[in-house]
């Protein structure tokens, strides 16, 4: 029989002092709405991914189909995709249910779940799309790679492989509600199972009771760790983590005969145990987040060591339990800071219940530095939940999740990076002189100094100057980059604090372009054309004698080129003036 701490949580009260709502675990003000992002359409959120760029892609299902939305670093939906933001796919014309997605260093997207076979039972389904949300036709059978093991496949998880291989996880059975099969997938990157995994490409497991797999990690050593709930109709059903060889062999020197189990509970209670995710830390532990519970279901943690023994060290004998004001709560999704920091999201199943958000110390203790007493609970209309949980590149937490009736609800909170500055109206615009960064900030306590960094492509940036913060409330900064990039340059603000942690702001995309204006042909009977106009501004064109008296002015916009008609004018010579974006240049030619 085992102990288990329980942390009674306490109902946040409204905190609307600006200093609160910048320190970690708050909502961030400069995400959508004070941090939360509704959409008002339906979709269930199933998975999270943050791009290069910074954009937001989250899938899952809605309806009868798969569906992406993809919003801007901000919040506010990405018009530039689907529409108005969002894809449906309506693969086969079949319903289908997405459960995951992954996205490919290249910008395509894998999404797997479940596709109808027929009227009662599922395939499982992985399909790709470019990055504009279409279907990768070079991918499998029009951009869909279709498993059929048993009656019924739920296919669950994605992860990438180093190598760009898919690997899903998921449970098959014959019965839609006794499922004994595992499995794992590994696909090559053209759609084709990988016979160099198990054999066929897939590895197949029976047991000899109910089991469920929600989560697949890939360890620093390519090892595969698949976690999930063992038993589920036993008093106590355990938390289960197996691990696999890169070849699709189950590595038997980790847990027992490759399976780690963990059981919340006793032997006079009858238990309801879920594992919903697991992650890694740093050192080689595993974390796996869920319910448990006998009377009041609540959200819980366990721990196992990198050999798959239970982390005796973590809780009390390897697990802890958080209650939440005596009503029934879970989590759903979890990762592991780089200093060994648990956060982990979910929700409490009441009307009117908040999305949580916990932090967790490496000993299993509430982190008393984040939010209030470690944790953070978000309310929106009857219900808010998160599902999945990112840490952004500053630092800075992102929740997905739902909220209300069936509505995607994303919501944006400080981290640990976060210094008392929030970025404000960052721009990064073509001038005449170059490319001019400005930025805002709200509050500098703490703040030493910015860098402005310069990318080719979005991945690697270099720092090209520092500014010194000037300390106090709502200032204005501005740096011009005399000297940019040809063609596409990104851009970013990084933040140096005075105890050495830095946070970035968004990256902005510019398209630069060094226009050198000409005349042709010169001298010019009939026509004379004007090159090297700068198509992101309005040009106005003047051609005046030489005594500077205005003959003819056009305008253009958008185009690099224009062509004028001069076949009325006497011979001689004349000036043309083209002023375009506060520039003006004037160049002479004749009229033969």
């Amino acid at each position: 029989m085992r102990n288990f701490t329980k942390a009674i949580m306490l109902l946040l009260t409204s905190l609307s002092c600006s200093w609160i709502q910048a320190q970690v675990g708050y909502l961030d003000p400069t995400f959508g709405d004070n941090g939360i992002v509704v959409q008002k359409r339906l979709g269930i959120t199933e998975g999270l991914a943050v791009l290069p760029d910074g954009k937001i892609l989250v899938g899952g299902g809605a309806g009868p189909d798969y569906y992406m939305d993809r919003f801007n670093s901000d919040g506010s939906n990405d018009l530039t995709f689907g529409v108005n933001g969002r894809v449906e796919l309506n693969v086969e014309n079949k319903e289908a249910h997405c459960k995951d997605l992954v996205v490919q260093p290249d910008g395509k997207i894998i999404l797997v779940g479940s596709i109808f076979k027929n009227a009662t039972n599922f395939d499982i389904g992985i399909v790709r799309c470019k990055q504009d949300g279409s279907l990768d036709s070079s991918f499998g059978l029009n951009g869909l790679v279709r498993v059929d093991l048993m009656n019924n496949d739920y296919c669950n998880s994605v992860v990438l492989q180093p190598d760009g291989k898919i690997l899903v996880t998921g449970v098959s059975g014959n019965s839609i509600y006794y499922k004994q099969d595992a499995f794992v997938i590994r696909v090559n990157t053209d759609g084709n199972l990988d016979s160099g995994f198990a054999g066929t490409g897939i590895f197949r497991q029976h047991f000899p009771v109910q089991i469920d797999i929600a989560a697949v990690i890939i360890q620093p050593d390519n090892k595969i760790l698949m976690g999930g709930t063992y038993n589920t109709y036993a008093m106590i059903p355990p938390y289960m983590v197996e691990r696999f060889n890169i070849d699709g062999t189950v590595d038997s020197s980790f847990g027992v005969a490759g399976i780690a189990k963990y059981g919340f509970g006793n032997d006079n209670e009858d238990w309801a145990n879920t594992c919903n995710d697991i992650a890694l830390q740093p050192d080689g532990k595993i974390v796996c987040v869920g319910q448990s519970g006998y009377d009041i279901y609540s959200m819980a943690i366990c721990r196992f060591n990198a050999d798959g023994s239970v982390d005796g060290t973590f809780g009390e004998d390897g697990g802890i339990f958080y209650e939440y004001n005596g009503q029934w709560s879970e989590l759903f999704s979890v990762l592991v800071q780089t200093d060994g920091k648990i956060i982990a999201t979910g929700g409490v199943a009441v009307q009117g219940g908040p999305l949580i958000l916990l932090r967790i110390n490496t000993d299993g203790s509430l982190d008393s530095s984040f939010a209030t007493g470690g944790i953070q609970a978000t309310y929106y209309g009857e219900n808010a939940y998160g599902d999945e949980v990112s840490l952004l590149p500053d630092q800075k937490i992102l929740v997905a999740g739902g909220a209300d009736e069936g509505y995607i609800l994303l919501a944006r909170y400080n981290g640990d990076n976060i210094l008392a500055t929030h970025f404000k109206n960052v721009k990064a615009v073509q001038d005449k002189t170059g490319v001019t960064i400005s930025w805002e900030t709200l509050n500098e306590s703490g703040t030493k100094s910015y860098s402005i960094e310069r990318s080719s492509n979005a991945t690697e940036f270099a720092s090209i100057a520092t500014v010194p913060a000037k300390g106090g409330t709502e200032n204005k900064y501005s740096y011009t980059d005399q000297h940019p990039l040809q063609g596409i340059a990104y851009y970013r603000i990084k933040e140096n604090a005075l105890n050495g942690t830095a946070t970035y702001s968004n990256t902005l995309k510019v398209i630069f372009e060094s226009n050198i204006v000409s005349l042709y042909p010169n001298p010019a009977k009939s026509t004379l054309t004007i090159t090297g106009l700068n198509k992101l501004y309005t040009a106005t064109i003047r051609i005046t004698d030489i005594h500077g008296r205005e003959i003819l002015q056009q305008k253009t916009n958008n185009s690099s080129e224009l062509t004028l008609t001069i076949r009325s004018l006497a011979q001689g010579s004349y000036f043309v003036l083209i002023e375009q974006n506060g520039k003006v240049d004037k160049l002479r030619f004749i009229k033969e």
